[in-house]
């Protein structure tokens, strides 16, 4: 894939390009959910998980943090998921490091029998040139090909809705009926990890776990490279 090449060092992931060393995705770091991956707190301290359903947990690569921070400038993580969202190029050190992560941090993920990326609607998808694309679903062809678990587009998305900016009692209301199984998406009795770029307030992976779970799949967990501090 390129020249891009990552290795697992325990709380962070080396990145290079080539013979260039670009910097380090820095791993989730404890204190977080183990239901919904909330940065800075234990589970059980954690409420933000108290609305979601669908999936079992939200697994995360690490923060992601706003580039108008100087913490979020500077993140090589947080720069390359914005970067995905103009290059579809940056799919492929996103999706080794999240292969990388699944093997080394969250191995029980391995026993996955589907990847599923969350869906754009046509006028959504991003634009690269001519090439129009969805950075989950790049993600989910990088990861299935480095951790050898087959990816699927089982998910479609009804209509353009953009739920940047709303708050996130809005972000719930705004995604029901947002989402539903393809035709010939099978999913049924599939244990299913559904990949995004970004979990912010667990809406999208809830609507879209529970359009799975109720279309017959066993179970959905969620793996994103990066958690928000969320809205």
């Amino acid at each position: 894939m390129d020249s891009w090449e990552v290795v697992f060092k325990d709380d962070r992931i080396a990145v290079f390009c080539g013979s260039k060393y670009y910097g380090d995705y820095i791993l989730l770091k404890e204190p977080y959910c183990l239901k919904c991956a909330c940065l800075g707190v234990t589970t059980m301290q954690c409420s933000w998980h108290d609305d979601d359903y669908g999936f079992e947990r939200i697994y995360a690569m690490g923060a992601y943090l706003s580039s108008s921070t100087p913490e979020g400038y500077d993140d090589l993580l947080s720069k390359h998921i914005r970067g995905l969202k103009k290059f579809p190029g940056y799919s492929i050190p996103l999706g080794l490091g999240l292969a990388e992560c699944v093997k080394n941090r969250y191995p029980e993920l391995l026993k996955t029998d589907l990847i599923v990326p969350v869906p754009l609607f046509g006028t959504e998808l991003k634009v690269s040139g001519k090439v129009k694309y969805n950075q989950a679903a790049e993600l989910a062809k990088v990861l299935s090909e480095k951790i050898n678990i087959n990816h699927r587009e089982s998910l479609v998305k009804t209509r353009e809705k953009r739920l940047m900016g709303l708050p996130r009692d809005e972000r719930k209301e705004a995604v029901k009926g947002l989402y539903k199984v393809r035709k010939g998406g099978q999913v049924r009795d599939e244990k299913i990890l559904l990949v995004d770029d970004v979990s912010t307030s667990g809406a999208t992976v809830s609507e879209c776990s529970k359009v799975l779970v109720d279309s017959g799949a066993m179970m959905v967990n969620v793996l994103v490279a990066g958690r928000t501090a969320g809205t």
